[in-house]
Formats: structure tokens, C-alpha cells, sequence
């Protein structure tokens, strides 16, 4: 089970990532298509920040649900992600960044604040099964936030 501090730093790597990101790029880096589902580079950020003020809630409701229930088995992951990105369409990438700083801020004072046994319970999250939330935050909110901010860097190198 990841630890409380495990997930503070690596929500604390997106953040800082997020932040690098967002100074790296050129306006038209910026504007290339860097995603398998066509997003461009600014919409990926957008998607990264967007996640970033769901997550709280997200998790009490990933929290509360009844022992084995697949609390997003009627979730329409890409028509949230198409909002997500929808919502911050025209936002630069130093507001994006902004953003994602505070949003995940405010993930980290929830996980500071967090019961032990919360973080602790063991629950199935699409194709996560029986594991402990703390794993679900370090799978789907750091390790997300990295992939997507990678898949960025990479294909903005290899746009050449």
C-alpha cells in the first residue's frame, strides 16, 4: 500500500511537472496533436489540470461505495474528459499550469487530512480490483498525470 507521504511527493512531481511542462514549450509545440485520441498539447494540459479538481471528490465517492461495487462502471470516462478539455479551451499554458497547481494543491491537503483507514480501504475501480485507495491515487492521479505530461514531451521530440 503506498504510503501518505508516496502520495503527497508524487502528487507533488505532478505538480512540478506540470509547471516544467507548461515553461518548455513553444507556442506551436503547443498546438501539435500529441495524443493517441488527437488531442494537441494544450488540451492534454487542460485534461491534467481538469483531473486535478475532480479528484477529491472523485474519491469520496470511490470511498463510500459498497465493498466490491466498480464505482465507475457507469462513468462515461471520455465524455468527462471531452468536458474537461471543453471547459479550459482558449486558456494559455501558464493558466493551465495555475491551475493545476492549486487543484492538486488542494489533493494534497485532502490527503494530509485524510483518515488512515480511508486511505487504507480496499476497493474496484474499473479495472482496479480490491486495491487500496492510496494504490488508486498513485495509479490513476500520479502516474496519469506523469504518463500524459510524458506522452507531451515525447511526441513534441519526435515531432522533430
Amino acid at each position: 500500500m503506498a504510503t501518505r507521504e508516496e502520495v503527497i511527493n508524487g502528487i507533488s512531481m505532478v505538480i512540478q511537472e506540470g509547471r516544467r511542462v507548461a515553461n518548455d514549450l513553444t507556442d506551436a509545440q503547443w498546438e501539435l496533436v500529441v495524443d493517441i485520441d488527437g488531442w494537441k498539447a494544450t488540451e492534454v494540459l487542460a485534461h491534467i489540470a481538469g483531473i486535478g479538481g475532480i479528484v477529491v471528490p472523485m474519491l469520496g465517492g470511490i470511498a463510500g461505495a459498497p465493498a466490491g461495487t466498480d464505482t465507475f462502471a457507469a462513468v462515461d470516462i471520455n465524455q468527462i474528459n471531452a468536458g474537461i478539455v471543453a471547459a479550459r479551451a482558449g486558456k494559455t499554458a501558464k493558466e493551465l499550469a495555475d491551475e493545476l497547481d492549486a487543484g492538486y494543491r488542494g489533493v494534497i491537503e485532502f490527503v494530509k487530512n485524510a483518515p488512515d483507514d480511508m486511505l487504507a480501504k480496499r476497493v474496484t475501480v474499473a479495472g482496479y480490483r480490491d486495491v487500496p485507495i492510496s494504490d488508486i491515487m498513485i495509479r490513476m492521479v500520479v502516474m496519469h498525470g506523469l504518463a500524459h505530461i510524458y506522452s507531451v514531451y515525447s511526441s513534441v521530440m519526435n515531432a522533430g
